[in-house]
């Protein structure tokens, strides 16, 4: 496993900041390059509510050198940063986090097509969502291992943390999640919710 000096959070948006740069400048696949610096947007979200910090940027530690050959160099390194962070004591919510958008890249760039490493199973069924407008009920209209689409009376900004609460088969389990879209539907609005841990 490589280390790549990585002991801290703040070490790790260094090399995916350095990972980034050496991908533009590389002129590796564009949506790969986005795709990493959405990765360390979230990143930060995730981090910020752990820690019961303001959802800001943190202090930037200076960006290592990374040099990249190609689109599938840059998601092996991808991949070597993910795993590094695995050994470096961080928090198992952002390592998992990580390597679930490890996953995610692959797939979406040398996979079938789409972003979805699982398949969605399409059941409704009524749950809480507890967002920045306070509690409401919502309507699960799918869901998978790594996300839930909800059907609200609210639009939520993505990047939002909020967590639903589902009841089924007798068990309450809460699920902490980023918005990842809103979009009208009907009278409603669909959210994409992209599950980084659940509480029972």
């Amino acid at each position: 496993m490589k280390q790549l000096g990585i002991t801290r959070f703040d070490d790790l948006l260094a090399h995916m900041d350095a990972l980034a740069d050496a991908g533009r400048k590389a002129g590796v696949d564009g949506e790969a390059v986005q795709f990493v610096s959405l990765i360390r947007q979230r990143l930060v979200r995730i981090h910020s509510y752990l820690r019961d910090l303001p959802p800001e940027d943190l202090g930037q530690e200076p960006i290592p050198s990374k040099t990249v050959t190609s689109t599938d160099d840059f998601m092996d390194k991808f991949g070597d940063i993910a795993e590094a962070a695995r050994g470096a004591g961080l928090s198992t919510t952002i390592t998992h986090y990580l390597h679930t958008a490890r996953l995610r890249l692959r797939f979406t760039l040398r996979g079938s097509g789409g972003r979805r490493i699982v398949s969605r199973d399409e059941k409704s069924g009524a749950a809480e969502l507890h967002g920045p407008d306070g509690l409401e009920s919502v309507e699960v209209v799918d869901s998978s291992a790594y996300g839930v689409g909800v059907l609200s009376d609210h639009s939520v900004p993505e990047d939002t943390i909020v967590y639903l609460t589902t009841h089924e088969e007798g068990r309450t389990r809460r699920y902490d999640c980023l918005v990842v879209y809103c979009e009208p539907h009907r009278f409603k609005f669909h959210l994409g919710l992209e599950i980084f841990a659940i509480r029972q």
